[in-house]
């Protein structure tokens, strides 16, 4: 996978290094700004500590003092959330490419537009209730700030694949 050799020209290295080390800056950047959505939207949807992004009460906390009709109202608007939301996803937008995929072909990017969309749809609804898991959208958020870094500094395919694949852990 690291095509890295010592007869490689010079300038592959600089490059390869920068790319590693803006994904991580993007993919840290990119996940605190999902970690921070999925909060507002937590905060918002069960009415705890409206106001503050980050607070002492914890989610568990919010939804047991939510009154029934908010919860089941959070709820029903996750259904409808990711209903539609995925449903526009598939209907207009490019089709989604997975991190695994990503990786293995460097040539298939991921479609920026409709990876932020699936990303930020699946944190909003996380935060409204969905056992869905938030650990998919910060790394498909890595994954997609890698790939683009690496194509932009133009990186062979290898090294190509290896920042896709570094920015998806950092994420």
């Amino acid at each position: 996978m690291n095509d890295l050799k010592p007869d490689d020209p010079s300038w592959l290295r600089p490059r390869f290094l920068l790319a590693v080390i803006l994904t991580g800056l993007f993919a840290g950047l990119g996940g605190m700004l999902l970690g921070m959505l999925l909060h507002a939207v937590q905060h918002l949807a069960y009415g705890y500590a409206e106001g503050h992004v980050i607070s002492h009460e914890t989610f568990l906390e919010g939804v047991q003092a939510a009154s029934g009709q908010r919860r089941v109202m959070a709820l029903v608007l996750c259904g409808v959330a990711a209903g539609g939301g995925w449903w526009l996803i598939h209907r207009y937008g490019r089709p989604l490419v997975s991190v695994k995929a990503a990786v293995s072909d460097a040539t298939r990017g991921m479609p920026a537009l409709t990876t932020m969309a699936h990303a930020i749809l699946q944190i909003v609804t996380v935060g409204l209730g969905s056992p869905l898991g938030r650990e998919v959208a910060p790394r498909e958020v890595g994954a997609l700030a890698g790939g683009r870094l690496a194509a932009l500094l133009r990186l062979p395919p290898a090294q190509h694949s290896l920042v896709i694949a570094c920015g998806a852990g950092a994420g």
